[in-house]
């Protein structure tokens, strides 16, 4: 799953990544100014300093930002990873203390974990969007999976818009031991390394979440049934279970038509598969629906 995910970011980098000379940009902004929104920034802070910083500071000059979340590595290891959660939090530190007066949120997860760091951006993501704020998400430094992992659930929302911050000089790479001269030499040069101007890169205008009022409420009952899904190891025998999870004391022939479309919705969608057989029709979760409503599981109550 994580080399797909990679795949993917691979691919969206490669073919919609929109470059902009700081004059195009200019007047890009000038004669078509974006409307008005909340905006808040979602920085996944990795093994840089410098660029994570300088693209912060290229947006606050640019557009209101109201809240900023520093999302650094937690994750408890002995190998390299070690290494790059010692680096993540130290340059997340660093940049609290010197965008203090934006109040920065530091929230802990491990980026390399699928599931953990779909949950923790998902969140944050959700909450916004029910607040009618706008997300920028910083891309630059964090692990391969945790980047395909943002695009993926940017590609979900329309409020969301996913930017990386270039270097202007080639990678760095790692030199030495924790606690090192020579590991520290390093740290600090590569941490500190200039940058360029972020490149946003631009994402399809289709979102999974609901574009109405009415696919509101479809969407609604869509993720119950996700969760409840969930909550009874990812798979319902037949359609007749879930209409009784869901609090109905009968499948009425109604009830059926209506709970087959809502699963055929989340089949298209990618949440579900449905094995049809010839009397029953065997509702499981896929991959990406248990990831799914494992987040969702944070969010609601059924």
């Amino acid at each position: 799953m994580s080399q797909l995910l990679v795949i993917i970011s691979i691919i969206m980098v490669n073919f919609n990544i929109v470059k902009y000379s700081r004059r195009q940009l200019l007047m890009s902004t000038s004669k078509h100014p974006r409307r008005t929104l909340l905006t808040i920034i979602m920085c996944l802070v990795g093994t840089h300093f410098r660029r994570p910083f300088d693209g912060i500071r290229y947006w606050s000059r640019r557009q209101g930002i109201t809240r900023l979340y520093l999302l650094y590595s937690n994750a408890q290891a002995e190998d390299e990873t070690a290494i790059f959660s010692n680096m993540s939090k130290r340059n997340a530190e660093s940049l609290k203390e010197r965008l203090e007066i934006m109040d920065p949120i530091m929230e802990g997860y491990d980026p390399m974990d699928h599931r953990e760091a779909f949950r923790t951006i998902y969140s944050i993501l959700e909450q916004a969007r029910g607040g009618g704020e706008e997300v920028l998400i910083d891309i630059t430094s964090t692990t391969n999976l945790t980047q395909g992992v943002a695009l993926t659930i940017a590609l979900m929302f329309r409020n969301a818009r996913v930017y990386t911050v270039p270097s202007k000089q080639p990678a760095w790479y790692v030199n030495g031991k924790i606690g090192d001269e020579k590991f520290e030499g390093w740290f600090e040069n590569a941490r500190n390394q200039p940058s360029m101007d972020p490149i946003e890169i631009n994402l399809p205008g289709y979102r999974l979440e609901p574009h109405t009022k009415h696919e509101e409420k479809e969407w609604a009952v869509e993720k119950t049934i996700l969760k409840l899904l969930h909550d009874h190891e990812g798979k319902a025998d037949s359609i007749s279970d879930i209409i009784r999870w869901s609090g109905h004391k009968a499948a009425s022939s109604t009830l059926r038509n209506r709970y087959s479309r809502i699963i055929n919705r989340l089949e298209m969608k990618g949440f579900v598969d449905a094995d049809k057989g010839s009397k029953m029709k065997v509702i499981r979760l896929t991959d990406f629906g248990v990831i799914y409503a494992e987040a969702l599981s944070d969010l609601i109550d059924v």
